[in-house]
């Protein structure tokens, strides 16, 4: 059996089967003498590499419109909740089910919420088509993950995955203008840096970088992978010019300078 290995910047190892007719499930008797092979080959001291799994396949697909005075607030009943309403209407299991809104305070707020729910690749079809809950059609769309300081590949705003960018068009991440990144080119017809035959970032003054989020010249945001911003440090206004509050908060907030550091006077 052959694999290619991968290594992500967490420092998680992948092996992918080179033999795509094989199925990886078949490999799983040998998936702890891989282990204690990669220990050994490989060692980290006191902390080994786990045992290797198979990655998961579940597919996650949201349903929209739930009203919520119907429906469980813990989580954990939840789950059953939905898996026998949708047995009950597609004869289809399912392997979990969560709040796509993890805040009660916040669905509090609301008359409907959505939820996620995990199926088997071969189930999806049967769902997205639509699922009756509580005597009514729901919508059904497949689910992506994101953050706050997730990075769509279409517009490169934050916020949302490319799957669902509100965005009609795409946007460089080199210049910001309304053209996919293969698709820059320098104005220059003879830029040193062949950049009028591919898309070179910062090749001259003809094609400067522009930052999509900003709208500034930054340099460092003109590479294939920009960088989430990083966390805003916000305090109250009474509280900002207030260097005795900087000292008393300082070992709660890392980005605030240290007890021994903080300035005795304020100067503005």
């Amino acid at each position: 059996m052959g694999f290619s290995a991968t290594v992500n910047p967490r420092g998680s190892i992948s092996l992918t089967v080179t033999d795509k007719a094989t199925p990886a499930a078949s490999d799983a008797p040998y998936f702890d003498s891989l282990t204690r092979a990669l220990n050994q080959s490989f060692p980290v001291g006191e902390n080994p590499w786990c045992t290797l799994v198979l990655a998961p396949t579940a597919v996650q697909l949201a349903i929209h419109g739930l009203p919520l005075r119907f429906l469980p607030q813990d989580e954990e009943e939840l789950f059953p909740y939905l898996r026998q309403a949708i047995l009950n209407d597609k004869a289809t299991p399912i392997l979990s089910a969560r709040y796509l809104n993890p805040s009660r305070d916040s669905r509090e707020a609301k008359q409907a919420t959505s939820v996620v729910i995990t199926v088997d690749p071969q189930n999806v079809q049967a769902l997205t088509s639509g699922v009756v809950i509580l005597s009514q059609k729901r919508k059904v769309k497949l689910a992506f993950s994101s953050s706050k300081t997730s990075q769509c590949k279409n517009c490169w705003r934050y916020g949302h995955a490319h799957q669902r960018c509100p965005a009609t068009h795409p946007t460089c991440p080199i210049c910001a203008l309304h053209h996919t990144r293969a698709a820059h080119r320098c104005q220059n017809p003879t830029c040193p840096k062949s950049g009028n035959n591919k898309p070179v970032p910062s090749c001259g003054p003809t094609s400067p970088p522009r930052c999509c989020n900003c709208g500034n010249e930054n340099v460092r945001l003109d590479l294939p992978r920009l960088s989430p911003p990083e966390p805003a440090l916000r305090l109250p206004p009474q509280q900002v010019r207030t260097p005795w509050i900087w000292r008393s908060m300082a070992v709660q907030h890392p980005l605030l300078p240290r007890p021994g550091r903080v300035p005795l006077r304020w100067t503005s």
